[in-house]
This record gives C-alpha cells, structure tokens and sequence, in this order.
C-alpha cells in the first residue's frame, strides 16, 4: 500500500479503516453464493485487519505484531477447518479488534477539535465493537451450535453478524435469541458495551465541540 502522512491509496487511513469495516458488515451479509461468500468474508475480514495498521503509532508499534498474528492465524482457516483452531483465531482477532477499539478511543481523547477525522474514528470504533461481538458469538457457536436459536439455513455467519449488530443496538427484534448461559452474557456484554462506548464518545465530542464555540 502506497501511503502517506495519513493517507493510503490517496483515501484518510481513518476513511479507509470505515469503508473496509462497512464492507465486511453490510455487504458480506446480502451474498448468497456459498462460493463467493466463503472467499469474500476472507478477504473484507483480512482487509479490516490490515486497514487496523493505518491507525497504528508510534505509541502502540507492538499492535503491529498482533495484527499479522491475527491475519496469518485467519489465513490458516481457509485450509484448516477445526473449531480449537477457528476459536483460537477468533479470540485473537477479538483482542486486536478491542485494542484497535481502544486505540481509536484515545486518538479521539487527543483530538482538541472535532473533525470529519474524529467522526469517523467514533463510528469505526463503534462497528469495531460489534465485530467484537460477531466473533465472540462465532466462538460459542463453533463449540455448541445450539448456543443461539437459529432456524434453518440462517445458522450462517452472515446471520450471527446480524444478530451481534442488532444486540449491540439494543433493537432486539427477537428472531435470534440466546439460548446458553454463555451466550447471554455475551449478549449483555455487547448490548452494554456498545452503550457504554457511544455514552463515552458522544461526552467527549460534544465537550470537544463545546470548547471550541466557547474560544
């Protein structure tokens, strides 16, 4: 990747880091070829986590290591099909993710005004959450499919990143529910975190924003 004081490709690494995050979440899920499906969810999944190093520092060099384990441990799946594998590689992802979820949390803080930049670092950080969650669900599913009801042909990948979406919104529809123990508290976590986070975040620009109509 060509890149550039911020940038990659010409495109703000902040804007990069959303576009490759929006086509994970909401055009991976309306493919319904098994074939193109299986080798798009690797591909937009290994680009969200190598758009993970246009937000990387000087401060956090060691995120840099984590995320190549994150993205060789993801390539192994395609040809390695085994659920201690698959919940390995999920629950690092699932640390990179909330890292790099940090890591966009503190570039906000250390924002004096509110930019387009900030903005969009916010609704990355938020969706970062909710992809936290599409993996935890996805390592209670690989060890008991019955974790979450799920009819049909909708026990799909596709339908577990709708059901941690929808749960991270507090919407609920109720279709998909959780059925285990462990799978409630997953719900919990990603409904209360994604509260938590967006709290925090709209506290902050708006006291940004505050302070810079006040001078």
């Amino acid at each position: 990747m060509s890149r550039k004081s911020g940038y990659i490709l010409g495109v703000d690494n902040s804007i990069f880091l959303l576009l490759s995050i929006v086509a994970f979440v909401f055009i991976f899920p309306i493919i319904d070829n098994e074939f193109i499906n299986d080798i798009f969810v690797t591909v937009a999944y290994t680009v969200v986590l190598l758009s993970i190093f246009s937000i990387i520092g000087k401060k956090f060099k060691w995120m840099k290591y984590l995320v190549i384990v994150a993205i060789i441990a993801n390539s192994l799946l395609v040809f390695i099909q085994d659920r201690y594998l698959m919940a390995t590689v999920f629950t690092v992802s699932a640390i990179t993710f909330t890292i790099a979820a940090g890591i966009l949390i503190n570039h906000i803080a250390a924002n004096k005004n509110v930019s387009i930049s900030v903005v969009v670092q916010a609704i990355s950080g938020y969706l970062l959450i909710g992809i936290v969650g599409v993996l935890l669900n996805a390592i209670l599913l690989s060890f008991n499919e019955n974790a979450l009801s799920m009819a049909g042909d909708e026990s799909k990948f596709s339908s577990v990143i709708y059901y941690s979406f929808i749960t991270l919104t507090t919407i609920g529809y109720g279709e998909i529910l959780p059925v285990t123990v462990c799978a409630r508290s997953v719900s919990i976590f990603i409904g209360a975190a994604g509260q938590i986070y967006l709290t925090v975040i709209i506290a902050m620009i708006v006291g940004k924003y505050l302070t810079t109509k006040r001078n």
